[in-house]
């Protein structure tokens, strides 16, 4: 079908826009240039926030965004809200629009995917060309998009069949809304044979990702990580692949892996919170400390006027701080001031949410304990347990705080229990079931339950064969999600033993068999699992003097 310029003034005569411009001159300017392309009402939005305000209380077909916006939310955290909200329907056309053309700033912006970018100084020319493209592709593919909005992926598949049988430009958009549609619906055998078919007639990068995605879902990681490696070899800029690839390589268990992985995606583009924070949290399990600390004060920056904004990423920097400390005491007297700067600063900017005193004074009594300032730890945690028996609406993550703490100051009966009563009532959250199942000294979580009994069998044949080594690889990567857990601790010390028995011991092996052998002091003489630490701990004593 041939569009006439008549045709493309009657569609903007249904469409209502909204632009949004810190600078008056810039509103009133693109204001004009819709008006002229025939756009039936055009509000206009000077900040974020009045911009979020309106979309929450009308639809608009077509926003216009600056990427600064003065002090607040900026043109990417304005196009990050809505989407998190659900206020941005597919058939709506967002385009970012800014004087900025720095890497990191136009990396950051491409990342959320708006529907185009346009940079200043622009013409009304310029702006209605790309604009009439966007426009014309939205109007002609309505109902698929609409379907997509209500979540209708089967009326959306069926549609999209209908309009690639016509053969047409929209041919391939049509394929590429389908296979995603389907992969949506956990079709992933389906969505891998789509984007074999595009593939089979068109390299195309789109559709190469799609294909990754789905042998991912299927747990075809090997195939998946050789075209995201590809990818990344020839150029692609579209920075999810790393996201993907560093998924893959934490689900082989290369943590170090995925850890650098993501630093090279990180400085291409920094400005992805969700980024930092995953590689924030690798960057823990490795205990380079200097790299999370690093992520966890971008992920502090990048929240801010964000709708990711928490109190959490200030309690995030501050527990990071505290594992360093853990693990490094040297400098411990510092790195205290530094963490208690870091939770004045939280009690300070989020005064008014709820427990915000309570839970910064349970952390700082853990940094204490970390410290091995003992008496100030457990006079705060005497302090903690009235309030914290009288305060309401106790997240999850307090709690494991204060499980944590208890632990700290070497009460783990308390912590235990704690840990019991929050599994028996978060079971069926998986992400809080695997963070207790990260902090308890067994699994407690169904999940947690079932990949023990996996990782033992494994262990036992390894053991059985004589395969320390492999042995050794496998619970300590097992120990990199479970780091307190009783029966991996054991069994590595148990693997490693045996390894420098047969091989003769190293000073790093007899390191980690120390680091293993601290997490188990606490087990009393009435604990099942005391007589066979003690064993191990004997067999340690002896390799330690055999190479001194």
């Amino acid at each position: 079908m041939t569009r006439t310029k008549i045709d493309i003034i009657k569609i903007y005569k249904q469409k209502t826009a909204l632009v949004i411009d810190d600078f008056t001159d810039m509103r009133g300017s693109i204001r004009r240039m819709l008006d002229n392309f025939g756009v039936n009402k055009v509000e206009t939005a000077s900040n974020g926030e009045e911009a979020i305000r309106k979309c929450e209380s009308q639809h608009f077909d077509i926003i216009l965004a600056d990427y600064n916006l003065g002090d607040a939310k900026n043109g990417q955290q304005v196009l990050e809200e809505l989407r998190f909200k659900n206020l941005l329907k597919n058939t709506t056309i967002y385009m970012m629009i800014t004087a900025e053309t720095t890497k990191d700033m136009v990396f950051g912006a491409l990342e959320y995917q708006p529907d185009d970018y346009l940079t200043k100084p622009f013409t009304q020319g310029v702006l209605q060309k790309r604009l009439d493209r966007m426009v014309w592709e939205k109007e002609t593919l309505y109902d698929i998009n609409n379907a997509m909005d209500k979540l209708d992926y089967d009326q959306a598949i069926q549609l999209c069949q209908q309009r690639i049988d016509l053969h047409d430009k929209y041919e391939q958009r049509c394929y590429r809304i389908m296979s995603n549609c389907l992969y949506k619906k956990h079709q992933y055998t389906q969505s891998k044979k789509i984007y074999q078919g595009i593939l089979e007639e068109r390299n195309l990068e789109w559709a190469n990702i799609g294909l990754a995605k789905s042998m991912m879902a299927l747990n075809e990681l090997d195939d998946a990580e050789k075209i995201f490696s590809s990818l990344i070899s020839e150029g692609c800029l579209c920075l999810e692949i790393y996201d993907y690839l560093a998924d893959i390589k934490s689900r082989q268990g290369d943590i170090t892996g995925a850890q650098k992985i993501l630093e090279t995606a990180i400085d291409i583009s920094p400005n992805a919170i969700m980024r930092q924070e995953k590689l924030a949290e690798l960057c823990e399990d490795n205990r380079d400390w200097e790299q999370a600390e690093k992520s966890r004060k971008m992920v502090i920056r990048l929240g801010n006027n964000s709708v990711y904004e928490t109190p959490e990423h200030h309690f995030q920097l501050a527990r990071c701080i505290n594992a360093e400390i853990s693990d490094n005491p040297a400098n411990a007297q510092t790195r205290v001031k530094e963490a208690q700067e870091v939770l004045r600063k939280a009690k300070r900017k989020y005064k008014d949410h709820e427990n915000i005193e309570l839970q910064s004074d349970i952390i700082e009594a853990n940094i204490y304990a970390s410290a091995g300032e003992a008496e100030k730890s457990q006079k705060k945690v005497n302090g903690i347990q009235q309030r914290l028996s009288s305060a309401t609406h106790k997240s999850a993550q307090l709690l494991l705080d204060m499980a944590k703490t208890y632990k700290a100051v070497g009460d783990h009966d308390k912590a235990n229990d704690l840990l019991i009563n929050l599994a028996a009532s978060y079971q069926k959250d998986e992400i809080i079931s695997e963070a207790i199942d990260r902090l308890a000294d067994e699994p407690l979580s169904k999940q947690g339950k079932q990949k023990a009994v996996e990782l033992n069998l494994q262990g036992k044949n390894l053991f059985a064969e004589k395969e320390y080594g492999k042995a050794i690889h496998l619970f300590n990567e097992a120990l990199n999600h479970y780091p307190n857990n009783i029966g991996l601790n054991l069994n590595l010390m148990l693997a490693l033993v045996r390894e420098m028995t047969t091989k003769g011991a190293t000073k790093l092996q007899l390191q980690r068999c120390n680091i293993a052998r601290e997490k188990l002091t606490h087990l009393g003489s009435d604990n099942p699992m005391h007589e066979r630490f003690s064993v191990l701990s004997d067999h340690l004593e002896k390799l330690q003097k055999s190479i001194t």
